[in-house]
C-alpha cells in the first residue's frame, strides 16, 4: 500500500517480495523473486540476479528488519550435528558474505535506505522477560543459548541498519525501546479504506459473534483465550459464538470479520496488529492489550483517541462479561469511534504523504 500511493503522489515505486503469499490476495503488482514451486539452487540464483535492484532505484525501503540476503542465524543450526551442521554452516557465511556485498554496493551507489521493523524482527526476549509485567509466550521458560543466540543476531542486523539507514520506522511502539534513538513510529497503512468499508454484523437471534484471528498463536495467546471462551460457555449464562478464523485466504477472512462483532486482537505484545486496524475499518470494536509504559512513543493525539478496549491475560473474562452487558446501540457506537480512528490514524494517503515529505521525495523526484 506504501508503494500503491507512492505512485498516486507520482514517485515511480516498485513493490518486490521474496514469493507470493499463498493465502494473501491483490499481490500482482508485485515483483516477486522467486516462486515456491523453484528448487532451492533456483532460488538463490535468482536472490542473487536480484541485486541489480541495488543500480535501478534512488531509495529502497526494507521490510521486516531485513534486507535481500540476511544471515542465517546461528541460532537455526548451532544444535545440528554432522554433515546438517557442515551444510548450514556454509550456508550461513555465504548469506553473511551476501549481505556485506550488498550493503557495500547500497553504500558505494549511495542509495538512501529506509526500513521499517514490525515486531519479532527487532523484539528481544531478555528485554521482554526482564522489563514487561506481560511478555508473549514464546518468551517464556528458560533463556536458553538459542534464544541468546537469536537476540544477538537481531541486535546485529539492527546494527547494520543503524549503520546504512536515513530513517527507521517502527509499526509497534514496544519496539523503540530496542531500536536506536532516530527511530519513528510509523503507523499501520496497509489497507485501503475505500475499499474497507464499515460492515453491520449479522445477528441470529442476537448471539454476540466474537472472533479471534491469531497469524501465530503463540504470539497472539490465542490458548488463553480459548480457555477464557470455553470458561464462560461454562460459567455465563450469555449466548454467544467464538469464530477462530485462521489460515483462510484473505477474501475468506474478509467475509469472516464482516459476521463478527467483536474482535480479540492480542494479550501480551502491548500493540494492536494488522488484522485489528481491518476491523475498526469495518466498523467492529476491538479488544486488546495495550501496554501503557510504551504509549508514549505514539503522537499524544492517537493515545487520546485510541477506541480499543484494553485487556490483558488476568483480566479478559471480566471485560468480555462487562461488554456483554453492552446493547446493540452501544457496541454499533464503539465500532463507528473505531472506524473513525482508523479514519484518522490509519490512511494509507495521509500516512505516505507524510513518509514521502519526510524522506524529501516529493522535492527530489517529482
Amino acid at each position: 500500500m506504501i508503494s500503491k500511493y507512492m505512485n498516486i503522489l507520482g514517485i515511480k515505486s516498485d513493490c518486490w517480495a521474496m514469493h507470493r503469499n499463498p493465502l494473501a490476495l491483490g499481490e500482482d503488482s508485485n515483483r516477486f523473486i522467486y516462486s515456491l514451486e523453484n528448487s532451492f539452487l533456483v532460488r538463490e540464483f535468482k536472490k542473487f540476479l536480484s541485486l541489480r535492484y541495488v543500480l535501478i532505484y534512488d531509495v529502497v525501503f526494507f521490510n521486516f528488519g531485513s534486507t535481500l540476503f540476511m544471515p542465517f542465524p546461528k541460532y537455526r543450526f548451532d544444535k545440528e550435528v554432522g554433515w546438517n551442521y557442515i551444510r548450514l554452516y556454509i550456508y550461513s557465511h555465504y548469506r553473511k558474505m551476501m549481505q556485506i556485498i550488498e550493503v557495500s554496493f547500497l553504500k558505494l551507489m549511495k542509495v538512501k535506505v529506509v526500513v521499517q521493523f514490525q515486531g519479532s524482527d527487532a523484539r528481544q526476549k531478555d528485554y521482554c522477560r526482564n522489563n514487561y509485567d506481560f511478555y508473549l509466550p514464546l518468551y517464556d521458560g528458560n533463556y536458553t543459548k538459542s534464544d541468546r543466540l537469536r537476540d544477538v543476531n537481531k541486535r546485529e542486523q539492527i546494527n547494520i541498519f543503524n549503520k546504512i539507514s536515513s530513517r527507521i520506522y517502527s509499526l509497534n511502539p514496544d519496539l523503540m525501546n530496542v531500536l536506536p534513538n532516530k527511530t519513528k513510529f510509523l503507523p499501520y497503512c496497509h489497507i485501503d479504506l475505500n475499499i474497507w468499508k464499515p460492515s453491520n454484523s449479522v445477528r441470529n437471534n442476537g448471539t454476540l459473534k466474537i472472533g479471534h484471528a491469531p497469524s501465530k498463536r503463540n504470539v497472539k495467546g490465542t490458548e488463553d483465550i480459548i480457555q477464557c471462551v470455553s470458561n464462560l460457555r461454562k460459567e455465563s449464562d450469555v449466548e454467544f459464538e467464538f469464530i477462530l478464523i485462521e489460515n483462510v485466504c484473505r477474501n475468506e477472512a474478509r467475509k469472516l470479520y464482516e459476521g463478527i462483532d467483536l474482535l480479540i486482537d492480542q494479550l501480551y505484545a502491548g500493540w494492536y496488529g494488522g488484522v485489528a486496524v481491518e476491523l475498526m475499518a469495518l466498523g467492529k470494536p476491538v479488544l486488546c492489550y495495550l501496554r501503557e509504559s510504551d504509549l508514549s512513543y505514539i503522537p499524544k493525539g492517537m493515545k487520546d483517541d485510541l477506541p480499543i478496549i484494553n485487556v490483558n491475560p488476568t483480566n479478559l473474562e471480566k471485560v468480555l462479561i462487562d461488554f456483554f452487558k453492552l446493547s446493540f446501540e452501544q457496541i454499533h457506537e464503539l465500532g463507528m469511534r473505531s472506524r473513525r480512528y482508523v479514519d484518522k490514524w490509519h490512511d494509507p494517503q495521509k500516512n505516505v504523504s507524510n513518509l514521502a515529505r519526510e524522506l524529501e521525495l516529493l522535492n527530489n523526484f517529482t
